[in-house]
């Protein structure tokens, strides 16, 4: 998976794209100003009727985001 995620591959095409937000048919790529909206999303979230695995899922996701806000104030916001 890690080869995967830094292969160059020069024939690979765009599929959808908006702005700045990106899908290439296998990968989303957001730009990580969108951090901080994803985050205040799923802070808001209401995961009581989620099975486990799900809010185990839920949970994982919303944490990489934090994760990703935390780095981003620790670097002075870039």
């Amino acid at each position: 998976m890690e080869r995967d995620l830094y292969m160059k591959d020069p024939k690979k095409k765009i599929v959808l794209q908006s702005d700045d937000l990106i899908y290439d048919g296998k990968n989303i790529i957001i730009p990580s100003y969108y951090a901080g909206v994803i985050a205040d999303y799923l802070a808001t979230a209401d995961t009581k009727d989620m099975n486990d695995a799900d809010k185990q899922d839920f949970m994982a996701f919303s944490a990489f985001f934090e994760a990703i806000l935390d780095l981003k104030y620790n670097n002075g916001g870039n």
